[in-house]
């Protein structure tokens, strides 16, 4: 049995490398999106504060 389990623990290694290694790419080619969104969203929020302030 523990034969077993000591055939299966370097497939087993290898696979988590690999899911961790493309959870971080994923992660890595997301990140400049959701930054982009963040920042036009707050150019957003500025312009509408400014118009209010402008208005007033």
């Amino acid at each position: 049995m523990l034969q077993d389990l000591a055939a299966l623990a370097a497939p087993a290694i290898v696979c988590a490398a690999f899911l961790v290694g493309a959870w971080v790419l994923v992660r890595k080619e997301l990140a400049p999106k959701r930054r982009q969104r963040s920042r036009e969203a707050t150019a957003s929020a500025e312009r509408s504060q400014d118009r209010q302030q402008g208005g007033s």
